[in-house]
């Protein structure tokens, strides 16, 4: 059914068709819900897409209000992910997220942060340990922003590519930036990689099919850049996929092989989903006792400045802000770490399969 929709959608097609609560559901899961309206014509599913009607206005505006203030105090940034991935859908309403990704990177953060908070931006404090961004909020509609594009213990060759992601940038207007359409596209599949060991849904596909057809991609830096990241049995997976869902081939290079099993993964979860393996989180560490050690000791400078800016003119007060991210950690981040450390990974055969 979810096949049936996506193919229907991209080719501008109509179904008659009426799914039943537990299909609903899947669709929310996988935040495909809005595809309903728009493709069967049908009352019952307006509310769906019209609720993201208004909701992706409030995003835009949220952005324009960004960009507005960023560009007043001179602050280079850009937008990526969902906020650029919305604009090149056939309709913008369709495409939901759950936030405005946003990089200023390292030097400007705190100025940035402090900007917004003086407009009225909320700093999330649930969300504050977070490696390589912290979120605010404003009017229930939640930013990310960013100094890094990843945690640095992700593998070494992403964070190195996109570590200074402005250089893949070029300038719309006063301190406004976009990403170059092929490093976007890399940065997207690397993103998908990162949450597909949790579990990650279809809506991915879409995505990738829009950036196919309505952005300049350079095909041949594309395949370079694929096998410098290693990355390329997911990538084949990923054309693939969209080979079994679209009936359209992006990559006649690409093989064809079996992806059933691929496409029953992503339908397992929701978009962001959770692993039935409690501890598969662990796989997602190139080396658990470093990472866990990192958390512990502050080991990354940039987020240890970000998460406490007094070291940045007091470097001397880290034992004191230390002993606070103990207590933190104690009260707040213990289990996890429990898993990430004993846990047993179930799953390595399935991401080698994958391509992660």
């Amino acid at each position: 059914m979810i096949k049936e929709l996506l193919k229907s959608y991209v080719n501008n097609e109509k179904l008659n068709i009426e799914i039943n609560d537990k299909e609903l559901n899947l669709l929310i899961d996988q935040s495909l819900q809005t595809l309903l309206y728009p493709v069967t014509n049908n009352k019952i599913y307006k509310k769906y897409y019209v609720s993201w009607v208004i909701k992706q206005d409030e995003f835009y505006k949220i952005q324009d209000e960004i960009t507005n203030i960023f560009n007043e105090n001179n602050i280079d940034h850009f937008y990526f992910k969902g906020s650029v991935l919305s604009k090149i859908y056939d309709d913008p309403s369709v495409r939901t997220r759950g936030d405005i990704d946003l990089y200023v990177g390292y030097d400007n953060f705190d100025k940035a942060k402090q900007l917004l908070i003086k407009n009225g931006y909320i700093l999330d404090n649930q969300m504050i340990d977070n490696m390589h961004h912290q979120a605010l909020y404003k009017n229930n509609i939640e930013v990310e922003l960013h100094f890094s594009l990843f945690d640095n213990d992700v593998n070494k060759k992403w964070y190195e590519l996109l570590k200074n992601p402005f250089e893949f940038c070029v300038k719309l207007n006063a301190n406004l930036y976009k990403m170059d359409d092929t490093y976007h596209f890399i940065y997207c599949i690397l993103h998908f990689a990162h949450h597909l060991r949790h579990g990650a849904g279809l809506r991915y596909m879409l995505d990738f099919y829009y950036m196919f057809n309505k952005t300049n991609i350079d095909i041949n830096l594309f395949h370079d850049l694929i096998n410098q990241l290693e990355i390329k049995k997911l990538y084949n997976n990923i054309i693939n996929v969209m080979r079994n869902i679209f009936d359209i081939d992006f990559d006649k290079d690409v093989d064809n092989i079996d992806v059933d099993y691929f496409i029953d993964y992503m339908l397992s979860y929701g978009i962001h989903g959770n692993s039935n393996n409690d501890t598969s989180q662990q796989a997602a560490r190139n080396n658990k006792f470093k990472y866990v050690l990192s958390r512990i000791f502050i080991t990354n400078k940039k987020y240890r400045i970000v998460r406490y800016p007094i070291l940045g003119k007091h470097w001397y007060l880290y034992p004191l802000c230390l002993i606070k991210h103990w207590i933190y950690l104690l009260t707040h981040k213990i289990k996890g770490f429990f898993k990430v450390l004993f846990g047993k990974n179930k799953n390595k055969d399935l991401y080698k399969k994958l391509g992660i």
